[in-house]
Protein backbone atom coordinates (compact mmCIF):
# COMPACT_ATOMS: atom_id res chain seq x y z
CA UNK A 1 0.00 0.00 0.00
CA UNK A 2 1.38 3.40 -0.84
CA UNK A 3 2.65 5.35 2.13
CA UNK A 4 1.04 8.71 2.92
CA UNK A 5 4.51 10.19 3.58
CA UNK A 6 5.63 9.56 0.00
CA UNK A 7 3.30 11.25 -2.44
CA UNK A 8 3.96 12.12 -6.09
CA UNK A 9 2.25 14.66 -8.25
CA UNK A 10 2.06 14.39 -12.05
CA UNK A 11 4.94 16.33 -13.58
CA UNK A 12 6.09 16.93 -17.13
CA UNK A 13 9.16 18.69 -18.37
CA UNK A 14 8.73 22.36 -19.47
CA UNK A 15 6.91 22.75 -22.75
CA UNK A 16 4.77 19.63 -22.30
CA UNK A 17 1.84 21.17 -20.38
CA UNK A 18 -0.56 20.83 -23.32
CA UNK A 19 0.40 17.22 -23.74
CA UNK A 20 -0.51 16.58 -20.08
CA UNK A 21 -4.19 17.21 -20.84
CA UNK A 22 -4.28 14.09 -23.01
CA UNK A 23 -2.43 11.68 -20.72
CA UNK A 24 -5.54 9.83 -19.63
CA UNK A 25 -6.39 9.04 -23.24
CA UNK A 26 -2.96 8.09 -24.56
CA UNK A 27 -1.19 6.19 -21.78
CA UNK A 28 0.22 3.56 -24.14
CA UNK A 29 1.25 6.25 -26.62
CA UNK A 30 3.44 7.80 -23.93
CA UNK A 31 5.83 4.87 -24.05
CA UNK A 32 5.62 4.15 -27.77
CA UNK A 33 6.41 7.76 -28.69
CA UNK A 34 9.27 8.02 -26.18
CA UNK A 35 7.64 10.73 -24.03
CA UNK A 36 8.62 8.78 -20.91
CA UNK A 37 12.15 7.59 -20.23
CA UNK A 38 12.94 4.37 -18.39
CA UNK A 39 13.45 6.44 -15.21
CA UNK A 40 10.00 8.05 -15.46
CA UNK A 41 6.83 6.54 -14.08
CA UNK A 42 3.68 5.57 -15.86
CA UNK A 43 2.88 4.24 -12.37
CA UNK A 44 4.64 4.76 -9.04
CA UNK A 45 4.01 3.25 -5.60
CA UNK A 46 5.81 3.17 -2.27
CA UNK A 47 6.70 0.43 0.17
CA UNK A 48 8.28 2.03 3.19
CA UNK A 49 11.24 4.06 1.93
CA UNK A 50 11.40 2.05 -1.29
CA UNK A 51 9.96 3.66 -4.41
CA UNK A 52 8.83 1.39 -7.25
CA UNK A 53 8.22 2.85 -10.69
CA UNK A 54 7.27 1.41 -14.05
CA UNK A 55 7.73 3.23 -17.36
CA UNK A 56 5.36 0.90 -19.24
CA UNK A 57 2.75 -0.51 -16.82
CA UNK A 58 -0.06 1.44 -15.15
CA UNK A 59 0.00 -0.57 -11.91
CA UNK A 60 2.64 -1.76 -9.41
CA UNK A 61 2.43 -5.29 -7.98
CA UNK A 62 3.21 -5.91 -4.32
CA UNK A 63 6.95 -6.74 -4.24
CA UNK A 64 7.59 -10.00 -2.38
CA UNK A 65 11.32 -9.64 -2.94
CA UNK A 66 12.84 -8.21 0.24
CA UNK A 67 12.12 -10.58 3.11
CA UNK A 68 13.26 -14.16 3.45
CA UNK A 69 10.40 -16.49 2.53
CA UNK A 70 10.01 -20.24 2.89
CA UNK A 71 9.66 -21.91 -0.49
CA UNK A 72 7.26 -24.80 -0.12
CA UNK A 73 4.31 -26.14 -2.09
CA UNK A 74 0.89 -24.89 -1.07
CA UNK A 75 -2.38 -26.73 -1.38
CA UNK A 76 -2.44 -26.17 -5.16
CA UNK A 77 1.11 -27.48 -5.60
CA UNK A 78 2.49 -24.02 -6.36
CA UNK A 79 4.79 -21.77 -4.35
CA UNK A 80 2.52 -18.83 -3.61
CA UNK A 81 3.62 -15.22 -3.95
CA UNK A 82 7.34 -16.06 -4.33
CA UNK A 83 6.61 -18.24 -7.36
CA UNK A 84 7.94 -16.58 -10.53
CA UNK A 85 5.29 -18.53 -12.48
CA UNK A 86 2.53 -16.71 -10.57
CA UNK A 87 3.90 -13.29 -9.57
CA UNK A 88 6.72 -11.01 -10.76
CA UNK A 89 10.08 -11.62 -9.06
CA UNK A 90 13.53 -10.04 -9.23
CA UNK A 91 15.33 -10.05 -12.58
CA UNK A 92 18.25 -12.49 -12.52
CA UNK A 93 20.79 -12.82 -15.32
CA UNK A 94 20.67 -16.63 -15.30
CA UNK A 95 16.87 -16.65 -15.59
CA UNK A 96 16.29 -13.39 -17.47
CA UNK A 97 13.72 -15.08 -19.71
CA UNK A 98 11.44 -15.47 -16.65
CA UNK A 99 10.04 -12.01 -17.39
CA UNK A 100 8.33 -13.61 -20.44
CA UNK A 101 6.37 -16.18 -18.40
CA UNK A 102 2.72 -15.89 -19.50
CA UNK A 103 0.23 -14.48 -17.03
CA UNK A 104 -2.62 -16.69 -15.91
CA UNK A 105 -5.17 -17.39 -18.67
CA UNK A 106 -3.37 -15.08 -21.12
CA UNK A 107 -2.66 -17.84 -23.70
CA UNK A 108 -5.82 -19.79 -24.74
CA UNK A 109 -3.79 -22.68 -26.21
CA UNK A 110 -2.05 -23.14 -22.84
CA UNK A 111 -5.13 -23.08 -20.63
CA UNK A 112 -4.26 -26.47 -19.16
CA UNK A 113 -1.12 -25.06 -17.48
CA UNK A 114 -3.33 -23.17 -15.00
CA UNK A 115 -5.65 -26.10 -14.32
CA UNK A 116 -5.79 -27.21 -10.64
CA UNK A 117 -6.64 -30.88 -9.94
CA UNK A 118 -9.33 -31.67 -7.38
CA UNK A 119 -10.44 -34.88 -5.72
CA UNK A 120 -13.05 -35.25 -8.45
CA UNK A 121 -10.22 -35.48 -11.00
CA UNK A 122 -8.48 -38.27 -9.09
CA UNK A 123 -9.74 -41.81 -9.74
CA UNK A 124 -8.63 -44.96 -7.96
CA UNK A 125 -8.64 -48.02 -10.26
CA UNK A 126 -11.17 -50.71 -9.31
CA UNK A 127 -8.39 -53.27 -8.86
CA UNK A 128 -6.28 -51.10 -6.56
CA UNK A 129 -5.79 -52.10 -2.93
CA UNK A 130 -4.15 -48.79 -2.03
CA UNK A 131 -5.11 -45.11 -1.99
CA UNK A 132 -3.32 -44.46 -5.26
CA UNK A 133 -4.91 -43.33 -8.46
CA UNK A 134 -4.44 -41.34 -11.65
CA UNK A 135 -5.65 -38.30 -13.51
CA UNK A 136 -8.33 -38.92 -16.16
CA UNK A 137 -6.86 -39.70 -19.57
CA UNK A 138 -8.47 -36.58 -21.05
CA UNK A 139 -6.53 -34.32 -18.67
CA UNK A 140 -3.25 -36.02 -19.53
CA UNK A 141 -4.07 -35.69 -23.23
CA UNK A 142 -4.47 -31.92 -22.75
CA UNK A 143 -0.90 -31.78 -21.43
CA UNK A 144 0.35 -33.85 -24.36
CA UNK A 145 -1.32 -31.47 -26.82
CA UNK A 146 0.16 -28.42 -25.06
CA UNK A 147 3.64 -29.97 -25.14
CA UNK A 148 3.28 -30.88 -28.82
CA UNK A 149 2.30 -27.27 -29.58
CA UNK A 150 5.47 -26.06 -27.88
CA UNK A 151 7.51 -28.66 -29.80
CA UNK A 152 6.14 -27.21 -33.04
CA UNK A 153 7.12 -23.67 -31.99
CA UNK A 154 10.61 -24.89 -31.15
CA UNK A 155 11.06 -26.36 -34.61
CA UNK A 156 10.70 -22.89 -36.13
CA UNK A 157 13.44 -21.51 -33.85
CA UNK A 158 15.98 -24.33 -33.95
CA UNK A 159 18.55 -22.15 -35.73
CA UNK A 160 18.53 -19.34 -33.16
CA UNK A 161 21.89 -18.87 -31.39
CA UNK A 162 20.76 -19.07 -27.77
CA UNK A 163 18.73 -21.29 -25.47
CA UNK A 164 18.77 -24.48 -27.57
CA UNK A 165 20.37 -26.72 -24.94
CA UNK A 166 18.04 -25.44 -22.21
CA UNK A 167 15.00 -25.99 -24.46
CA UNK A 168 16.01 -29.57 -25.24
CA UNK A 169 16.45 -30.36 -21.55
CA UNK A 170 13.10 -28.78 -20.62
CA UNK A 171 11.32 -30.60 -23.45
CA UNK A 172 12.72 -33.97 -22.34
CA UNK A 173 11.80 -33.36 -18.69
CA UNK A 174 8.27 -32.28 -19.61
CA UNK A 175 7.83 -35.31 -21.87
CA UNK A 176 8.94 -37.60 -19.03
CA UNK A 177 6.51 -36.00 -16.57
CA UNK A 178 3.60 -36.34 -19.02
CA UNK A 179 4.42 -40.05 -19.33
CA UNK A 180 4.47 -40.39 -15.54
CA UNK A 181 1.01 -38.86 -15.26
CA UNK A 182 -0.19 -41.19 -18.02
CA UNK A 183 1.19 -44.45 -16.60
CA UNK A 184 2.31 -44.05 -12.97
CA UNK A 185 -0.24 -44.26 -10.10
CA UNK A 186 0.12 -41.56 -7.45
CA UNK A 187 -1.28 -40.44 -4.13
CA UNK A 188 -3.54 -37.40 -4.39
CA UNK A 189 -0.88 -35.46 -2.48
CA UNK A 190 1.60 -36.30 -5.25
CA UNK A 191 -0.45 -34.45 -7.81
CA UNK A 192 2.11 -31.77 -7.05
CA UNK A 193 3.71 -33.45 -10.08
CA UNK A 194 0.95 -31.75 -12.12
CA UNK A 195 2.03 -28.28 -10.94
CA UNK A 196 5.65 -29.23 -11.64
CA UNK A 197 4.78 -30.17 -15.22
CA UNK A 198 2.82 -26.93 -15.60
CA UNK A 199 5.88 -24.95 -14.50
CA UNK A 200 7.97 -26.78 -17.11
CA UNK A 201 5.50 -25.90 -19.86
CA UNK A 202 5.38 -22.25 -18.79
CA UNK A 203 9.17 -22.19 -18.64
CA UNK A 204 9.39 -23.55 -22.19
CA UNK A 205 6.87 -21.00 -23.48
CA UNK A 206 8.76 -18.15 -21.75
CA UNK A 207 12.09 -19.27 -23.19
CA UNK A 208 10.61 -19.55 -26.70
CA UNK A 209 9.17 -16.02 -26.45
CA UNK A 210 12.46 -14.69 -25.14
CA UNK A 211 14.41 -16.31 -27.99
CA UNK A 212 11.99 -15.12 -30.68
CA UNK A 213 11.06 -11.64 -29.52
CA UNK A 214 13.14 -10.25 -26.67
CA UNK A 215 16.71 -11.39 -27.34
CA UNK A 216 16.92 -9.79 -30.80
CA UNK A 217 15.69 -6.49 -29.33
CA UNK A 218 18.27 -6.66 -26.54
CA UNK A 219 21.04 -7.28 -29.06
CA UNK A 220 19.84 -4.48 -31.36
CA UNK A 221 17.71 -2.04 -29.32
CA UNK A 222 15.02 -0.08 -31.20
CA UNK A 223 15.16 3.70 -31.37
CA UNK A 224 12.12 4.03 -29.11
CA UNK A 225 10.20 1.76 -26.70
CA UNK A 226 7.96 -0.88 -28.22
CA UNK A 227 4.35 -1.52 -27.24
CA UNK A 228 4.35 -3.47 -23.97
CA UNK A 229 3.30 -7.12 -24.08
CA UNK A 230 1.09 -7.27 -21.00
CA UNK A 231 0.63 -11.03 -21.43
CA UNK A 232 4.11 -11.40 -19.95
CA UNK A 233 4.75 -11.59 -16.20
CA UNK A 234 7.47 -8.94 -16.18
CA UNK A 235 9.95 -8.49 -13.34
CA UNK A 236 11.40 -6.18 -10.71
CA UNK A 237 14.93 -4.85 -11.05
CA UNK A 238 17.31 -2.59 -9.16
CA UNK A 239 19.37 -1.93 -12.28
CA UNK A 240 18.55 1.16 -14.35
CA UNK A 241 20.36 -0.45 -17.30
CA UNK A 242 18.19 -3.58 -17.16
CA UNK A 243 15.07 -1.42 -16.75
CA UNK A 244 15.90 0.56 -19.89
CA UNK A 245 16.69 -2.54 -21.97
CA UNK A 246 13.44 -4.32 -21.01
CA UNK A 247 11.41 -1.12 -21.43
CA UNK A 248 12.61 -0.70 -25.02
CA UNK A 249 11.96 -4.42 -25.67
CA UNK A 250 8.32 -4.14 -24.55
CA UNK A 251 8.74 -6.25 -21.40
CA UNK A 252 6.79 -5.20 -18.26
CA UNK A 253 9.34 -3.91 -15.75
CA UNK A 254 9.32 -2.24 -12.32
CA UNK A 255 12.38 -0.35 -11.10
CA UNK A 256 13.10 -0.54 -7.36
CA UNK A 257 14.93 2.43 -5.84
CA UNK A 258 15.51 4.08 -2.50
CA UNK A 259 13.63 7.32 -1.94
CA UNK A 260 16.94 9.23 -1.92
CA UNK A 261 17.58 8.39 -5.58
CA UNK A 262 14.30 9.73 -6.97
CA UNK A 263 14.76 12.82 -9.12
CA UNK A 264 12.47 15.76 -8.25
CA UNK A 265 11.84 16.23 -11.98
CA UNK A 266 10.77 12.63 -12.64
CA UNK A 267 7.71 12.41 -14.91
CA UNK A 268 4.84 10.74 -13.06
CA UNK A 269 1.52 9.82 -14.67
CA UNK A 270 -0.13 7.76 -11.93
CA UNK A 271 0.52 7.43 -8.20
CA UNK A 272 -1.07 4.08 -7.33
CA UNK A 273 -1.55 1.64 -4.49
CA UNK A 274 0.30 -1.65 -4.63
CA UNK A 275 -1.68 -4.43 -6.34
CA UNK A 276 -2.13 -7.52 -4.17
CA UNK A 277 -2.28 -11.11 -5.50
CA UNK A 278 -5.75 -12.02 -4.25
CA UNK A 279 -6.10 -15.11 -6.45
CA UNK A 280 -2.83 -16.80 -5.42
CA UNK A 281 -3.34 -19.75 -3.06
CA UNK A 282 -1.34 -19.39 0.16
CA UNK A 283 -3.01 -22.06 2.31
CA UNK A 284 -1.05 -25.14 3.32
CA UNK A 285 -2.06 -28.57 2.04
CA UNK A 286 -4.63 -30.26 4.30
CA UNK A 287 -6.21 -33.69 4.62
CA UNK A 288 -9.35 -34.20 6.64
CA UNK A 289 -9.09 -30.60 7.86
CA UNK A 290 -5.59 -31.12 9.29
CA UNK A 291 -2.59 -29.30 7.85
CA UNK A 292 -0.01 -31.64 6.29
CA UNK A 293 2.42 -29.16 4.81
CA UNK A 294 5.01 -29.93 2.21
CA UNK A 295 8.57 -29.46 3.42
CA UNK A 296 10.33 -26.16 2.84
CA UNK A 297 12.91 -26.64 0.09
CA UNK A 298 14.62 -23.27 0.51
CA UNK A 299 14.37 -20.08 2.55
CA UNK A 300 15.58 -16.68 1.37
CA UNK A 301 14.73 -13.52 -0.57
CA UNK A 302 13.84 -13.30 -4.25
CA UNK A 303 17.16 -14.02 -5.97
CA UNK A 304 18.81 -16.49 -8.32
CA UNK A 305 18.54 -19.30 -5.75
CA UNK A 306 14.81 -18.69 -5.42
CA UNK A 307 14.48 -19.05 -9.21
CA UNK A 308 16.60 -22.20 -9.13
CA UNK A 309 14.67 -23.94 -6.35
CA UNK A 310 11.31 -22.96 -7.86
CA UNK A 311 12.34 -25.14 -10.81
CA UNK A 312 13.62 -28.03 -8.65
CA UNK A 313 12.08 -31.44 -9.21
CA UNK A 314 9.60 -32.72 -6.64
CA UNK A 315 10.62 -36.15 -5.33
CA UNK A 316 7.17 -37.17 -4.16
CA UNK A 317 6.37 -40.04 -1.79
CA UNK A 318 6.95 -42.82 -4.30
CA UNK A 319 9.39 -44.61 -1.96
CA UNK A 320 6.91 -44.66 0.95
CA UNK A 321 4.33 -47.38 1.46
CA UNK A 322 0.86 -45.97 0.62
CA UNK A 323 -2.12 -46.41 2.90
CA UNK A 324 -4.26 -49.47 2.07
CA UNK A 325 -7.86 -48.84 1.11
CA UNK A 326 -10.47 -49.93 3.70
CA UNK A 327 -12.28 -53.15 2.77
CA UNK A 328 -16.07 -53.23 2.93
CA UNK A 329 -17.79 -56.12 4.69
CA UNK A 330 -19.52 -58.32 2.05
CA UNK A 331 -22.86 -58.07 3.82
CA UNK A 332 -22.78 -54.29 3.48
CA UNK A 333 -21.71 -54.18 -0.15
CA UNK A 334 -25.22 -53.58 -1.46
CA UNK A 335 -26.42 -51.41 1.39
CA UNK A 336 -27.48 -47.80 0.99
CA UNK A 337 -25.61 -44.77 2.26
CA UNK A 338 -26.45 -45.32 5.93
CA UNK A 339 -24.12 -45.04 8.94
CA UNK A 340 -21.07 -47.29 8.74
CA UNK A 341 -21.37 -47.79 4.97
CA UNK A 342 -19.12 -46.14 2.42
CA UNK A 343 -20.71 -43.23 0.58
CA UNK A 344 -21.71 -43.83 -3.01
CA UNK A 345 -19.03 -41.54 -4.45
CA UNK A 346 -16.32 -43.78 -2.98
CA UNK A 347 -17.81 -46.94 -4.45
CA UNK A 348 -17.24 -45.38 -7.87
CA UNK A 349 -13.52 -45.20 -6.95
CA UNK A 350 -13.24 -41.44 -6.61
CA UNK A 351 -10.59 -40.98 -3.93
CA UNK A 352 -11.56 -39.15 -0.72
CA UNK A 353 -8.46 -38.71 1.43
CA UNK A 354 -10.55 -38.19 4.59
CA UNK A 355 -11.80 -41.79 4.30
CA UNK A 356 -8.50 -43.57 3.91
CA UNK A 357 -5.76 -41.40 5.39
CA UNK A 358 -5.14 -41.22 9.14
CA UNK A 359 -5.56 -37.93 10.95
CA UNK A 360 -2.57 -36.25 12.53
CA UNK A 361 -4.64 -34.86 15.36
CA UNK A 362 -2.66 -37.10 17.71
CA UNK A 363 0.68 -35.67 16.65
CA UNK A 364 3.24 -35.68 19.46
CA UNK A 365 2.96 -32.61 21.65
CA UNK A 366 6.73 -32.68 21.97
CA UNK A 367 7.23 -31.89 18.29
CA UNK A 368 6.45 -28.59 16.60
CA UNK A 369 5.12 -28.80 13.02
CA UNK A 370 7.50 -27.79 10.25
CA UNK A 371 5.40 -24.91 8.90
CA UNK A 372 6.53 -21.55 7.47
CA UNK A 373 4.45 -19.63 10.04
CA UNK A 374 5.97 -21.44 13.04
CA UNK A 375 9.20 -19.84 14.33
CA UNK A 376 12.17 -22.17 14.19
CA UNK A 377 13.01 -23.62 17.66
CA UNK A 378 16.27 -22.85 19.40
CA UNK A 379 18.67 -25.76 18.98
CA UNK A 380 19.19 -26.12 22.76
CA UNK A 381 15.45 -26.42 23.38
CA UNK A 382 15.05 -28.82 20.48
CA UNK A 383 17.77 -31.03 21.98
CA UNK A 384 16.20 -30.84 25.44
CA UNK A 385 12.78 -31.89 24.15
CA UNK A 386 14.34 -34.69 22.14
CA UNK A 387 16.06 -36.08 25.27
CA UNK A 388 13.08 -35.58 27.59
CA UNK A 389 11.32 -38.64 28.96
CA UNK A 390 7.80 -38.42 27.52
CA UNK A 391 6.47 -41.62 29.06
CA UNK A 392 2.87 -40.80 30.01
CA UNK A 393 2.96 -43.30 32.93
CA UNK A 394 5.28 -40.92 34.79
CA UNK A 395 2.64 -38.19 34.79
CA UNK A 396 0.73 -37.71 38.08
CA UNK A 397 -2.81 -36.49 37.53
CA UNK A 398 -4.34 -33.77 39.68
CA UNK A 399 -1.08 -31.99 40.46
CA UNK A 400 -1.68 -29.11 38.06
CA UNK A 401 -4.63 -27.95 36.04
CA UNK A 402 -4.43 -29.71 32.62
CA UNK A 403 -5.85 -26.63 30.91
CA UNK A 404 -3.87 -24.00 29.02
CA UNK A 405 -3.53 -20.42 30.22
CA UNK A 406 -2.86 -19.45 26.61
CA UNK A 407 -3.96 -21.15 23.43
CA UNK A 408 -1.53 -23.38 21.56
CA UNK A 409 0.15 -21.44 18.74
CA UNK A 410 -0.43 -24.28 16.29
CA UNK A 411 -4.17 -23.59 16.41
CA UNK A 412 -3.49 -20.71 14.00
CA UNK A 413 -1.69 -22.86 11.44
CA UNK A 414 -3.72 -26.07 11.51
CA UNK A 415 -6.79 -24.48 9.91
CA UNK A 416 -8.59 -25.67 6.81
CA UNK A 417 -9.46 -22.35 5.13
CA UNK A 418 -8.06 -18.80 4.99
CA UNK A 419 -11.45 -17.47 6.12
CA UNK A 420 -11.31 -19.53 9.31
CA UNK A 421 -7.74 -18.39 9.94
CA UNK A 422 -8.90 -14.80 9.57
CA UNK A 423 -11.63 -15.37 12.19
CA UNK A 424 -9.17 -17.05 14.57
CA UNK A 425 -6.70 -14.17 14.33
CA UNK A 426 -9.35 -11.49 14.72
CA UNK A 427 -10.89 -13.14 17.81
CA UNK A 428 -7.54 -13.59 19.54
CA UNK A 429 -6.29 -10.07 18.77
CA UNK A 430 -9.60 -8.62 20.01
CA UNK A 431 -9.52 -10.48 23.35
CA UNK A 432 -5.75 -10.63 23.90
CA UNK A 433 -5.15 -7.49 26.04
CA UNK A 434 -8.02 -8.19 28.45
CA UNK A 435 -7.16 -11.89 28.78
CA UNK A 436 -3.49 -11.17 29.54
CA UNK A 437 -4.51 -8.68 32.22
CA UNK A 438 -6.87 -11.21 33.81
CA UNK A 439 -4.26 -13.96 33.89
CA UNK A 440 -1.67 -11.64 35.46
CA UNK A 441 -3.88 -9.90 38.00
CA UNK A 442 -6.47 -12.53 38.87
CA UNK A 443 -5.11 -16.06 38.34
CA UNK A 444 -7.98 -18.37 37.53
CA UNK A 445 -8.59 -21.72 39.21
CA UNK A 446 -9.34 -23.44 35.92
CA UNK A 447 -8.16 -22.91 32.35
CA UNK A 448 -9.53 -23.88 28.93
CA UNK A 449 -8.57 -27.14 27.24
CA UNK A 450 -7.24 -27.02 23.64
CA UNK A 451 -10.74 -27.81 22.34
CA UNK A 452 -12.20 -24.98 24.43
CA UNK A 453 -9.68 -22.57 22.96
CA UNK A 454 -10.65 -23.79 19.49
CA UNK A 455 -14.35 -23.18 20.28
CA UNK A 456 -13.44 -19.68 21.45
CA UNK A 457 -11.50 -18.91 18.25
CA UNK A 458 -14.42 -20.17 16.15
CA UNK A 459 -16.62 -17.48 17.84
CA UNK A 460 -19.10 -18.30 20.62
CA UNK A 461 -22.56 -16.87 20.16
CA UNK A 462 -23.56 -14.39 22.85
CA UNK A 463 -27.22 -15.49 22.60
CA UNK A 464 -28.56 -18.26 24.87
CA UNK A 465 -27.32 -21.67 23.72
CA UNK A 466 -29.52 -24.79 23.29
CA UNK A 467 -29.17 -27.85 25.51
CA UNK A 468 -26.68 -29.92 23.51
CA UNK A 469 -23.27 -31.40 24.22
CA UNK A 470 -21.60 -28.81 21.99
CA UNK A 471 -23.53 -26.01 23.66
CA UNK A 472 -22.50 -27.31 27.10
CA UNK A 473 -18.84 -27.13 26.05
CA UNK A 474 -19.30 -23.56 24.84
CA UNK A 475 -21.04 -22.62 28.11
CA UNK A 476 -18.03 -24.02 29.96
CA UNK A 477 -15.76 -21.84 27.85
CA UNK A 478 -17.92 -18.81 28.64
CA UNK A 479 -17.77 -19.59 32.36
CA UNK A 480 -13.96 -19.86 32.31
CA UNK A 481 -13.11 -16.92 30.06
CA UNK A 482 -15.92 -14.64 31.18
CA UNK A 483 -18.60 -12.66 29.37
CA UNK A 484 -16.29 -9.72 28.65
CA UNK A 485 -13.82 -11.89 26.72
CA UNK A 486 -16.58 -13.65 24.77
CA UNK A 487 -18.20 -10.33 23.83
CA UNK A 488 -14.92 -9.02 22.43
CA UNK A 489 -14.30 -12.08 20.24
CA UNK A 490 -17.23 -11.98 17.80
CA UNK A 491 -15.40 -12.56 14.52
CA UNK A 492 -16.08 -10.11 11.72
CA UNK A 493 -19.23 -8.71 13.34
CA UNK A 494 -18.40 -5.18 14.41
CA UNK A 495 -14.72 -5.65 13.64
CA UNK A 496 -12.62 -2.49 13.29
CA UNK A 497 -11.35 -1.43 9.88
CA UNK A 498 -7.78 -1.07 11.11
CA UNK A 499 -5.75 -3.45 13.25
CA UNK A 500 -2.59 -2.71 15.23
CA UNK A 501 0.12 -5.16 16.22
CA UNK A 502 3.38 -4.10 17.92
CA UNK A 503 3.44 -0.69 16.28
CA UNK A 504 2.42 -2.00 12.86
CA UNK A 505 -0.95 -0.86 11.55
CA UNK A 506 -2.95 -1.99 8.54
CA UNK A 507 -6.44 -2.81 7.30
CA UNK A 508 -8.08 -6.08 8.30
CA UNK A 509 -8.24 -7.08 4.63
CA UNK A 510 -4.51 -6.67 4.01
CA UNK A 511 -3.28 -8.07 7.36
CA UNK A 512 -5.66 -10.91 8.18
CA UNK A 513 -6.77 -12.26 4.79
CA UNK A 514 -3.16 -12.89 3.74
CA UNK A 515 -1.16 -12.36 6.96
CA UNK A 516 2.49 -11.46 6.29
CA UNK A 517 4.98 -14.08 7.42
CA UNK A 518 6.69 -11.62 9.78
CA UNK A 519 3.33 -10.84 11.45
CA UNK A 520 2.45 -14.53 11.94
CA UNK A 521 5.85 -15.42 13.35
CA UNK A 522 5.75 -12.47 15.75
CA UNK A 523 2.27 -13.40 16.99
CA UNK A 524 3.11 -17.09 17.41
CA UNK A 525 6.43 -16.29 19.11
CA UNK A 526 4.57 -14.25 21.74
CA UNK A 527 2.24 -17.18 22.42
CA UNK A 528 5.20 -19.54 22.76
CA UNK A 529 6.81 -17.15 25.24
CA UNK A 530 3.62 -16.68 27.26
CA UNK A 531 2.93 -20.41 27.38
CA UNK A 532 6.49 -21.14 28.48
CA UNK A 533 6.43 -18.40 31.13
CA UNK A 534 3.20 -19.57 32.75
CA UNK A 535 3.97 -23.28 32.46
CA UNK A 536 7.25 -22.62 34.29
CA UNK A 537 5.28 -20.64 36.86
CA UNK A 538 2.88 -23.56 37.46
CA UNK A 539 5.71 -26.10 37.52
CA UNK A 540 7.50 -24.12 40.22
CA UNK A 541 4.31 -23.97 42.26
CA UNK A 542 3.80 -27.74 41.91
CA UNK A 543 7.40 -28.62 42.86
CA UNK A 544 7.73 -26.36 45.91
CA UNK A 545 4.20 -25.47 47.06
CA UNK A 546 5.38 -24.63 50.59
CA UNK A 547 7.44 -21.75 49.24
CA UNK A 548 4.38 -20.09 47.80
CA UNK A 549 2.12 -17.84 49.86
CA UNK A 550 -1.00 -15.95 48.96
CA UNK A 551 1.04 -12.79 48.39
CA UNK A 552 3.38 -14.69 46.06
CA UNK A 553 0.47 -15.92 43.97
CA UNK A 554 -0.89 -12.43 43.61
Amino acid sequence: MASDSNRFQPFLQPGNHTFFLFLSFFLQDLTSTGKLSSLDALAVACKGNIIITSPNMDYVPEPFIFEEEDLCCHTDGRFGVVDCFQWPQMHERQYKYSACIPRKDSIPTLRTVWYHPTLDDFTVPASSQFAVGMLPATKVTDFEVALQTLHSCHHTLWDRPIGQDALCVLMCLADHEVRCLRHHPLLFRDLVFVAQLQRKLLDIHALLDYIEFVHPLLKTPPSRPLHTNDNWMGCFTKSTEVCKALYFAGVPVWLVRSKAYISPTMNVVHSVRLSYPDEIVRAMYTENGVAKPFPSIWCGPSNVLCHYHTRSSYEGTLADAPEPLPVAHPSLASAGPSRGVWPSHFSSHVFDCSLVLPSTAGQSKWEEPNLPDVPKPHSLFATAWWEANTNSQRIMSGVVDPGYRFLKPTLFVNVSTPEKKKTYLLNWLSARPLWISQVDIRPLSKFPSPQMWRDFLNTIDTDPLPSTKTASMKLAVRDILGEAIINLAQGLMGAPQEITWRGMQGSITSVLVHPPLSFMRSLLWELYELNFHYELYVLDWALVPDCWTTSNEE
